[in-house]
């Protein structure tokens, strides 16, 4: 969740017009390969953890309950912000489309967040409980359908013999094969789209595979420079046909273009094992600003995009170095989400919405309701 505050604050860095609010006159290339790469594994680990903590849900709630538990923590938080987040994200485009009118053509992406020419409903930056919403249903159905069919021991094999990155990227390159580029589109409005949904239950689906053996989760703290070779191996192979696949469209020749699927398939593989790894290596033990952060996380994803968008505007003409305009995006975002949750979410019912309760310091409570 904060890694996306980040990564939106980067998008009007990149060199390649994509039709964000606005691009700054410091835009690097190098930032594109920053956006791609956070691109390629930041959704398909929550994904992967929202399938993986739905089923501990299931197991410990049932299924009446579950679903009232994900109505709260999901739908309510996800309708409520979208209400104003529509029309400032709309005004915020104007503004930078006056600021800064469009210029020569976008690349071959869909185009992000609001076309200003013909605006449409729109979740925005939101999309992700959008479609989590929709998969939830399925994944638990087919979970319910398949409960005597097991794969553990075969799971268990891929992950000790670290080849388990190899084999599910066949099926995640196959939920490429219709994305515009060689990675995964982003929704632009409501109507659901199949390839999006068939390429983030691929990992939602091992998230919740993963669960019926949690044990293995410490399997993925081991060895981490194999994921990580393959991961640097996989950039410079895949990073050329990237950069065709959003100027030019995808490989002509059908060899190349598969080749270039499953290359970014387990390019992505190999980060998010990567990503969890170092987590589950480094990241085992309570850290009491580490859990506070996290805490907050759900509603500065919530609430970040305008003001970031806002900070990206005031800043784009200015003649100064792009990183420390990118400092001043990212502090001001930073500042604004985190100074609102501890003033007027932490400790009160929005909080308990979106956490469950949590303790102020020096009171207790007399129940305490774990936070999935």
């Amino acid at each position: 969740m904060m890694l996306g505050l980040f990564f939106h604050g980067a998008i009007s860095f990149v060199s390649m017009p994509i039709g964000w609010a606005i691009r700054d006159r410091a835009a690097h290339p190098l930032v594109d390969v920053f956006v791609w790469v956070c691109h390629t594994f930041r959704m398909p680990v929550f994904f992967l953890l929202a399938g993986f903590f739905s089923r501990l849900l299931v197991e410990k709630l049932g299924p009446a309950a579950f679903v009232r538990h994900r109505a709260k923590r999901l739908l309510v938080p996800f309708v409520v912000t979208l209400i104003p987040l529509m029309p400032a994200l709309y005004f915020l485009w104007q503004w930078g489309l006056a600021k800064q009118p469009v210029r020569g053509p976008i690349a071959l992406l869909e185009r992000a967040s609001i076309d200003p020419a013909s605006p449409r409903p729109n979740p925005g930056h939101l999309w992700f409980l959008y479609y989590l919403l929709m998969m939830l249903p399925v994944l638990v159905g087919l979970a319910a359908l398949f409960r005597k069919a097991s794969v553990d021991p075969v799971v268990r094999a891929l992950v000790r013999f670290r080849v388990i990155l190899f084999v599910l990227a066949i099926p995640t390159a196959a939920t490429l094969y219709p994305m515009i580029s060689l990675s995964a589109d982003t929704p632009v409005d409501f109507v659901p789209q199949p390839r999006i949904l068939a390429y983030y239950f691929v990992f939602m689906a091992f998230g919740w595979i993963l669960h019926r053996q949690p044990d293995l989760v410490a399997e993925f703290g081991r060895r981490l420079w194999l994921p990580l070779a393959l991961a640097i191996l996989c950039l410079v192979l895949v990073k050329p046909l990237v950069e065709q696949a959003v100027t030019t469209g995808p490989p002509e020749s059908p060899a190349l273009r598969f080749a270039g699927l499953y290359l970014g398939a387990l390019f992505g593989w190999s980060m998010v094992v990567l990503f969890l790894g170092a987590f589950v290596k480094w990241g085992d033990r309570p850290r009491p600003w580490v859990s506070y952060l996290s805490d907050a996380s759900y509603w500065c994803y919530l609430v970040h995009l305008p003001v970031t968008v806002a900070l990206q505007i005031v800043v784009a003409e200015l003649p100064w170095p792009g990183l420390l305009k990118y400092a001043i995006v990212m502090t001001g975002t930073i500042a604004a989400c985190v100074g609102t949750y501890h003033a007027f979410v932490r400790y009160t019912f929005i909080g308990s919405t979106l956490n469950g309760p949590r303790e102020r310091p020096g009171h207790s409570l007399k129940t305490a309701t774990p936070s999935v």
